[in-house]
């Protein structure tokens, strides 16, 4: 167990989220956006694909696919990763982590993904194909303080 801790200390995870494959939030993800700015985490599952281990505590970010790519929230992983049944196919199974998002923009507010090319360019923010790709700590770090400036920007 020390291992996976040393190896997930200070670490992220990119959770994708494309509406035209998922679009099951409660309400609407506007509803969700407004609900968390009053300071209310959003807890949920979220599909970690097949990775087996993650860290609770480990952060999240939220990047949106399939059109306005870019970043738009960040949460905490609540649990290990469990088998459920995938978001998509119900005659398969994927990987699951709860994770209560903490911050969370409306579309037109996201982290570009030119950006984050830019500032954190060890991930490959043009090639993440499914949610639970490990960002290692330093570009991690450098992504807190992207969010964070993002975040101090909108006010």
């Amino acid at each position: 167990m020390a291992e996976a801790s040393d190896h997930w200390r200070d670490a992220g995870i990119v959770l994708g989220w494309n509406p035209s494959l998922w679009d099951e939030w409660p309400g609407t993800y506007a509803g969700v956006v407004a609900s968390v700015a009053t300071g209310t985490p959003f807890v949920t599952q979220w599909s970690v694909g097949a990775r087996k281990e993650v860290e609770p505590g480990t952060d999240t970010w939220l990047l949106r696919q399939g059109g306005s790519y870019g970043l738009i929230g960040h949460g905490t992983v609540l649990t290990d990763p469990y088998e459920d049944v995938h978001f998509a196919d119900p005659r398969r199974t994927a990987s699951f982590v709860d994770v209560a998002f903490d911050e969370l923009v409306v579309e037109s507010d996201r982290v570009p993904r030119d950006v984050l090319e830019v500032v954190v360019p060890e991930v490959a923010w043009r090639f993440q194909f499914r949610s639970g790709n490990r960002i290692a700590p330093e570009p991690n770090r450098r992504l807190r303080e992207l969010w964070r400036e993002a975040m101090s920007a909108l006010g």
